[in-house]
């Protein structure tokens, strides 16, 4: 499936050496999710290879055939309860 990034996405991946692969595999299979809203969704992963704890990718949208539109990516990511 294919998402669409947004500029901000875009700016904060290339700051925090994130790909849109990475974005893909935390998307496709999170270690969690947190419905922030009717259409916003954090979905956070940690990834071995990384050592900055978990990334966070926040979309909007819903799941479909054309993919969640990703608004922003996050590096140490703290889930609270």
């Amino acid at each position: 499936m294919e998402h669409t990034f947004s500029a901000h996405a875009v700016q904060r991946m290339i700051e925090r050496r994130i790909t849109p692969n990475e974005v893909n595999t935390v998307i496709s299979s999170p270690d969690g999710t947190i419905i922030q809203s009717r259409d916003k969704t954090i979905f956070y992963k940690r990834l071995r290879h990384r050592k900055d704890n978990l990334i966070a990718v926040v979309a909007v949208g819903t799941p479909s055939e054309t993919g969640w539109e990703v608004i922003t990516v996050l590096v140490n990511f703290e889930v609270r309860a």
